[in-house]
């Protein structure tokens, strides 16, 4: 049976952990990114599996990085309940 309510959201603090202890492991560039769609977004974990780079970043050559889109639209599908998210 699922939990009701919603979950606790983490302090400014203990993101700032988890982006220093993203840089001590492998692939921290895509860690990175995922975790700041969850913290600046607020997408779950099923939602961001479901993402495609082109629906939430826009890609930078020099030097490599990326820029996340302030304003995104999911389709229905990926969201919980098919609720759309804006």
């Amino acid at each position: 049976m699922p939990k009701a309510g919603q979950a606790r959201v983490p302090s400014t603090g203990e993101w700032q952990r988890v982006f220093e202890v993203i840089q001590d492991h492998r692939h921290p560039e895509k860690n990175t990114a995922i975790m700041q769609i969850s913290a600046k977004l607020g997408l779950r974990a099923q939602e961001i599996a479901l993402l495609q780079i082109k629906e939430v970043a826009r890609l930078k050559k020099s030097p490599p990085g990326f820029t996340l889109y302030k304003v995104m639209s999911l389709p229905a599908a990926y969201t919980k309940g098919a609720n759309a998210m804006g």
